[in-house]
């Protein structure tokens, strides 16, 4: 990519990130009477406790915990949790989970905020209606995976369990306020999570290398991003409790938040969304397994964009990133991934044409049809 080329940067999330930030939470709620706070989480984590922990720090305020939060958040549970919040009068929002967390409550951050109790999410998400005009709710989001970067993002993505489809709310002002980035929150994470949530961070980072929106800035932060997972992924698989390595991880996670609230993501994400909702793939080994083909496809079109991005994560040139992504995936074990969920050739081929998400595809430099994505998934998976 060349400077020459015009091209624009924003990001306004605050983000603070260290050890032991969770025990600081209270000092960065809002003030002037915001008393009324939702508190969106997980199941797991009101059983290990964190829930608890959480309304303990945040005393002296009235708080509401919403804990019923599943992977790949449905329209219809978010309107319902939102018909039965509205009458809470909720003044703000801490998110405290992962994505699916951190989407969900951005989305109650953003009904909760409305004028109109009338505004239906399913007709907007389809297409019918636009968003009001109305500022959401103030939000701390507080990942406990490194892999979203939801929290510096102003997208949730929703899905809809009748079709099945993924959509995408999106608004400028949907960015949380302020991401507080605890690595002690991901010590326990489970070796399978910290490889696919791993995964994902990588995917945000090179999709939004190859992609029609890119920036130097954002390539910048994209190269960071590749750096830290090509380093500290590997390293966790061999010891998990390296906070110094979970540390990166969440900042690469949030530098590929970056990368993605400037250019969104491209065709790695466009073909894994059938093969999360069809198949059951977790999000992120669905858009990761296919980035080593998609470098080659790809790098046959660079402008300089993929040699810049490798040269500034270490990796020498393109032949190396694609040798560094090759050793990567042998040491955190993609192939054994894939083989538990039972993931080959033929199944992924069946979905092809349902690969094709404009919003998405479309930004990838080099556009690709049916033909180049069959390409793509028979150069990433085995044959059965």
């Amino acid at each position: 990519m060349r400077y020459d080329q015009r091209w624009s940067f924003y990001n306004p999330v605050r983000v603070v990130s260290g050890p032991g930030l969770i025990n600081e939470v209270a000092s960065y709620a809002p003030e002037g009477g915001m008393e009324k706070v939702l508190l969106v989480t997980s199941p797991g984590s009101t059983e290990r406790g964190l829930a608890g922990r959480l309304r303990e720090l945040l005393a002296g305020r009235q708080v509401t915990v919403l804990d019923r939060v599943s992977p790949n958040p449905d329209i219809a549970s978010i309107e319902q949790h939102r018909s039965v919040l509205e009458k809470e009068n909720i003044d703000f929002v801490v998110g405290v989970g992962g994505g699916s967390v951190l989407d969900t409550a951005k989305a109650l951050s953003f009904l909760l905020g409305l004028d109109d109790p009338q505004f239906s999410l399913r007709e907007h998400l389809a297409g019918e209606t636009p968003l009001p005009e109305s500022p959401p709710l103030y939000m701390i989001a507080v990942p406990t995976t490194a892999g979203t970067g939801s929290e510096a993002t102003p997208f949730a993505t929703i899905w809809d369990d009748c079709s099945p489809k993924k959509y995408s709310l999106a608004h400028p002002d949907l960015f949380p306020d302020i991401a507080l980035l605890d690595p002690e929150l991901t010590l326990s994470l489970p070796l399978e999570t910290t490889v696919v949530t791993g995964l994902d961070v990588l995917s945000h980072a090179l999709e939004s290398v190859w992609n029609r929106n890119a920036s130097p800035l954002s390539i910048s932060y994209a190269a960071r991003a590749i750096d830290i997972v090509l380093t500290a992924l590997p390293a966790l698989v061999e010891r998990p409790r390296d906070l110094e390595k979970r540390a990166m991880m969440l900042a690469g996670s949030y530098f590929g938040g970056v990368c993605i609230s400037v250019t969104k993501t491209a065709l790695a994400h466009s073909m894994s969304y059938p093969i999360t909702s069809v198949l059951g793939v977790p999000h992120g080994l669905a858009c990761g397994f296919t980035l080593p083909a998609l470098l080659a496809y790809n790098a046959r079109h660079d402008d300089g964009r993929l040699q810049m991005a490798a040269e500034m994560s270490g990796c020498g040139g393109i032949s190396g990133l694609s040798e560094r992504l090759e050793d990567l995936f042998e040491k955190i074990g993609v192939g054994a991934l894939l083989e538990k969920y039972k993931l080959d050739a033929e199944e992924a081929l069946a979905l092809a044409d349902r690969m094709f998400t404009p919003e998405r595809s479309c930004n990838n430099i080099c556009p690709a049809g049916p033909e180049e994505v069959k390409a793509i998934l028979k150069a990433s998976l085995p044959p059965k």
